[in-house]
């Protein structure tokens, strides 16, 4: 930074000579003999600096030649070479540069300049002393080069002079614009689905359902036109779209606006049309972007649909998802994954069943269910879970003397495990969150029942992925499966207790993500037994919890009117039950409806974040690393502070609603 200040206050030698001139010409007015020595020394100045200038020049060009393998017939190669060629300082000055170079630069006069103010794409971070050599790829007035060179010091006798940079300036502007030229022309793949058809026709009177899908294809045939792509309906709700990349470019800047014009089409429908695309490219032929795009639109419909999903190689992009998803009624899959996981099970050496980390509620009330229908099949499964939870632990020392040896720990069950030994992962389906990771590279029979909004990173290699996002909670699909496993199977009033409090919990008291299919499922509960008040006396909290969790409310601040974020530190055993329950709390506030508390735990900053329905909390955190459902997610930070996480969650909310 000093060298630049200087740098500014330093002027061209010729600036100095002029004011000695005038020095010296003011002088002459009042004393002729100190003038004129005034004059004699400038003229001494004057002749010693362009005695050193033209000697400067010559070694500079002798160094050129030296560069050049010229030979001393005095022919000068490189002024005259077609490829621009330009020498700078480690200050990135020009100290010389040929005819072609002057050309691109848009001047003939460039000498001790800096060499961005005439390309300023060319980065000086790309000048590292410590290194030989340079290569980059540079775009100037619509062209494109490719820069390369060395850095060598001044001379041999002068090994600590100021290093020259020679850069060669290669014109590969033609091959640039074949390579964009091939990528714009690239075939995408996409699969579009109506995802909610069935829903549509259901509550679409008889005389408007023609009407309705025709416009509902006129709407994805304009679409494709719009691209000259080409559209084909293999399926009632199904489309293949095949267009070029250039287009998928555009399609991406308007943020797919072909799913908000979907949700626009009014013709005796009661509920709006909702459109999910998958998304193929980057593959090494047409049939791999078809997998990609099939694979794009699972995720997209493990999502909640109302979503395009982009595939590149293994990366994933989302666009849309902002809209509930509409609840399916069909418990056809319900059903065949019963029947599937039931196969597993009589296979398996081992059963170990384990959900996510810190687990919850509804991981020990899925796994406790699980491990009724288990062993209603003659098996003996395990139940991985830590206790860190108050609830969870007040639960499992309630019911220990029942279940002995079934709650085992990592360490057991890693030597307990073997390549044919089934595991169940149940209210996750992240690799990174699960209980013991491990054990999904031992087995090779893996189970997966989750409720939450699909991730990128999800379980490769589940033999069985039962997924639901329009579930409320991952009990209630585990107490669906049960009643179609076996018929014998009859769970105990406890565990029938733990799947209702699992629900209980997921659905805030029945009142976020409540379908048919969740009463139903708490109606079989409640005819095994489940004491309601002993399910509510489960979450109740002792003085000290309810006035930290109002500590934390009460310091929360207002975002855009309608949001509150408050911040917090651990100062309980028990702190991410109550940072959930401050951030639900928070959503009784007036005029409120979303909410989100951040809780410095030590080794982490945690988030919880709720919503009415509004906001997609999800979408937000998943730019921290985070996910869940559109109105409760959660994220966990290592390595920032808290101050540091509240200013990357500000970020995430205003790109958010930035983006909408």
């Amino acid at each position: 930074m000093k060298n630049k200040f200087l740098k500014m206050l330093t002027l061209n030698i010729n600036y100095y000579l002029w004011i000695l001139f005038i020095f010296a010409t003011a002088t002459l007015m009042y004393d002729y003999v100190v003038a004129a020595v005034e004059y004699i020394l400038l003229l001494l100045i004057a002749v010693l600096y362009y005695y050193n200038a033209h000697n400067k020049n010559t070694m500079l060009r002798e160094y050129v030649n030296s560069l050049s393998y010229i030979p001393d017939d005095g022919s000068d190669v490189l002024s005259k070479f077609p490829m621009p060629v330009v020498i700078i300082n480690t200050s990135s000055e020009i100290q010389w540069y040929n005819e072609a170079f002057s050309a691109i630069a848009g001047s003939a006069d460039l000498y001790e300049l800096p060499i961005s103010d005439y390309i300023p794409s060319f980065n000086t971070d790309l000048i590292k002393p410590e290194e030989d050599r340079i290569s980059a790829d540079i775009s100037h007035n619509g062209r494109y080069y490719h820069v390369f060179g060395n850095i060598s010091i001044k001379s041999e006798e002068d090994k600590s002079g100021t290093g020259y940079i020679v850069l060669y300036w290669d014109d590969v502007t033609d091959h640039e614009l074949l390579k964009k030229q091939y990528s714009d022309e690239q075939f995408v793949s996409c699969v579009a689905v109506v995802d909610n058809y069935e829903e549509l026709m259901q509550d679409t009177p008889n005389q408007d359902k023609p009407k309705l899908t025709a416009t509902i294809e006129e709407k994805l045939q304009s679409f494709a036109q719009d691209s000259e792509g080409i559209l084909r309906k293999y399926e009632k709700d199904r489309f293949f779209f095949y267009f070029h990349k250039v287009h998928l470019d555009r399609y991406i800047e308007n943020k797919f606006k072909i799913l908000d014009d979907m949700k626009e089409i009014s013709v005796g429908n009661k509920i709006p049309p909702t459109l999910s695309l998958g998304i193929g490219i980057g593959g090494e032929s047409m049939s791999q972007n078809d997998a990609y795009s099939f694979s794009a639109l699972d995720m997209a419909l493990g999502r909640g649909g109302d979503q395009a999903i982009v595939k590149n190689n293994d990366q994933y992009s989302f666009f849309g998802g902002k809209s509930t998803g509409v609840e399916k009624r069909n418990r056809v899959k319900s059903r065949v994954v019963a029947y599937a996981i039931r196969e597993l099970v009589s296979d398996a050496d081992s059963i170990f069943i384990m959900g996510h980390a810190r687990a919850d509620v509804d991981v020990l009330g899925s796994a406790l269910g699980l491990y009724r229908a288990f062993k209603t099949l003659g098996k003996d499964p395990r139940i991985i879970i830590d206790r860190d939870n108050q609830t969870v632990h007040k639960f499992i020392d309630s019911i220990q003397s029942d279940y002995r040896g079934v709650f085992i720990t990592k360490a057991t069950a890693l030597e307990m495990a073997n390549r044919n030994s089934l595991v169940v992962v149940v209210d996750t389906h992240k690799t990174t969150l699960v209980e013991v990771p491990e054990l999904l590279n031992i087995s090779k029979k893996i189970i997966v029942i989750d409720h939450h909004r699909r991730s990128a990173d999800f379980i490769p290699n589940a033999i069985i992925l039962y997924h639901e996002p329009f579930a409320s909670s991952a009990s209630e699909l585990v107490t669906e499966v049960i009643q179609y496993m076996d018929n014998n199977i009859v769970i105990t009033q406890q565990e029938a207790e733990a799947l209702y409090a699992g629900i209980y919990m997921d659905t805030k008291s029945f009142t976020f993500k409540t379908g048919v299919r969740t009463f139903e499922a708490a109606s079989y509960l409640k005819r095994r037994g489940v004491d309601t008040i002993k399910i509510k006396k489960l979450f109740q909290i002792d003085l000290n919890t309810f006035t930290k969790k109002w500590a934390i409310i009460e310091k929360a601040e207002t975002l855009r009117n309608s949001i509150a974020i408050a911040t917090c530190e651990k100062t309980d055993s028990d702190m991410q039950t109550i940072v959930a329950q401050a951030t639900d709390e928070m959503l009784n506030i007036s005029n409120i409806n979303t909410s989100f508390v951040l809780c410095d735990m030590g080794e982490s900053i945690i988030i919880s974040a709720r919503s009415l329905g509004d906001t997609n909390v999800q979408m937000i955190l998943e730019k921290l690393g985070g996910g869940g459902h559109m109105t409760i997610a959660g994220a966990q930070i290592k390595g920032v502070s808290l101050q540091e996480a509240y200013g990357m969650l500000i970020n995430a909310i205003n790109e958010y609603f930035e983006n909408l």
